[in-house]
């Protein structure tokens, strides 16, 4: 690869993870919300492979969401709440690094994976992808337990003060990847899984040091960001999330700049064509896999309103079978309507349900938005099945409807607390965090426009 190309591709690598996992803290959160950042790093890295860019977005978006389950809010308090009984800079950082390292480079494993699909049977990716849930549950067993707060009962590694942990599961899933790469000769994921591992590690710690030194007072007194800072438009947290985008993004591209040529021998293996029964019922099997989505969310949604007691983390774990496990196993195999079902489909399909049972359940408006997000989905759902899908309609699916969403939000929740727009544009962080988002939309796709020849 030129030099030229090659920083072409770091930058807008970074630009897209940057964005991307700005806004997944803004808009979703959690596995769901991961899924953005992981969808545009596969984007661009399929754009630069120069073939399956559906499935390499399809694959970085499910391959992002597994780090979703590890919980890091306390591990950012052990780093912040200086002068608090809790404050543990040493085990909120390390808690950080370890955490990031786990959600890069498990993303990374699988785009190596997709990217490498010639080397892997079909019935070998079948069986690890239905083995998922099992390494999940048993890493959990091995590293996170015991955890019980209330007798004062904690896992030998634990980086939160009293939420149950999860990536036990992770690093057994990625020890299970590794080894699987490694009996596969397969250097290009290993250069992956490497590159998210470091500079997950690296992007977190930086990330969680502009947050400190944003939010926290310096050795004078004063602060990094002076009155802009007192004035509340400076996001600590936004900044480290651009950050620890930017960095995983730059791990990723870097390690597949290094092994870029691996990538040109795999495009000399054969590679097994999909099964036309498996062709076939994938639409029902994707179309299943939403109803599943909706009808777990339904079910918290009813429970919550009703103030009903309900296992979230039992109807978390079946969720992800809907949105992770069933198509990762299809998307890795080459399935094309799977691609785009957790590409185009899946980034919107999010968004809507976050707003329609979430976001604004408190406004008088919400059943009129509940049914337009359900007409807006079926919409994208049958489009999934035209020959239009293109790399650029991704980029409008991750900018468009969370952009606008986000913005909605924002000026809906300040009506809430009864103030005015002025109160939005100089005392919050609306003032320095959208227009951020503004303009990193604009120039992903200026820079879309361009590469995907629109």
């Amino acid at each position: 690869m030129e030099l030229s190309t090659a920083l072409i591709f770091i930058s807008f690598t970074v630009l897209c993870a940057s964005y991307a996992w700005g806004m997944r803290g803004a808009v979703i959160g959690g596995e769901k919300g991961a899924m953005l950042p992981g969808a545009f790093i596969g984007l661009v890295f399929g754009w630069f492979s120069g073939y399956g860019i559906l499935t390499t977005a399809a694959a970085g978006l499910m391959g992002m969401t597994f780090g979703g389950t590890e919980t890091y809010g306390e591990t950012i308090g052990f780093a912040l709440h200086r002068g608090r009984e809790d404050y543990n800079p040493r085990k909120g950082y390390t808690g950080l690094a370890f955490k990031g390292a786990l959600w890069f480079s498990v993303c990374g494993a699988f785009l190596g994976i997709a990217l490498s699909r010639g080397i892997y049977s079909s019935t070998e990716i079948f069986v690890f992808c239905l083995l998922i849930p099992v390494m999940q549950i048993l890493g959990q067993l091995i590293f996170n337990r015991p955890c019980k707060p209330s007798e004062n009962k904690f896992p030998k590694f634990y980086f939160s003060k009293t939420r149950r942990e999860e990536w036990g599961g992770n690093l057994l899933m990625l020890i299970v990847l590794v080894v699987m790469a490694v009996v596969k000769v397969d250097y290009f994921t290993l250069m992956l899984v490497s590159g998210g591992f470091v500079f997950g590690a690296i992007g977190w710690l930086i990330g969680m040091k502009a947050f400190v030194l944003s939010a926290l007072p310096l050795k004078d007194g004063k602060y990094l960001f002076g009155k802009w800072f007192e004035k509340g438009v400076i996001d600590g947290w936004k900044l480290m999330e651009f950050i620890l985008g930017a960095f995983g993004g730059f791990g990723l591209s870097l390690a597949y700049i290094f092994g870029y040529g691996y990538i040109e021998k795999y495009r000399m293996i054969s590679v097994e064509s999909v099964d036309e029964r498996i062709t076939r019922v994938s639409p029902l099997i994707c179309f299943v896999c939403a109803i599943g989505i909706v009808a777990i969310n339904l079910i918290s949604f009813v429970c919550d309103k009703k103030d009903k007691k309900v296992n979230s983390y039992i109807l978390d774990f079946i969720e992800r079978i809907f949105y992770n496990v069933i198509p990762m196993a299809l998307v890795l195999i080459g399935e094309e309507f799977s691609a785009k079902f957790m590409t185009v489909f899946m980034l919107v399909f999010v968004c809507c349900v976050k707003c329609a049972l979430d976001r604004f359940e408190k406004s008088k408006l919400l059943p009129i938005g509940q049914i337009m997000s359900l007409v807006v989905c079926s919409i994208v759902f049958a489009f999934c099945f035209t020959d239009y899908c293109s790399p650029f309609v991704i980029v409008l699916c991750g900018v468009v409807p969370y952009l606008v969403a986000e913005l909605v939000w924002a000026m809906w929740e300040n009506k809430m607390r009864g103030k005015n727009v002025k109160h939005l544009m100089s005392a919050t962080a609306f003032a320095t965090v959208y227009p951020c988002f503004v303009v990193m939309c604009v120039m992903i796709i200026a820079a879309s426009i361009k590469f995907f020849n629109v």
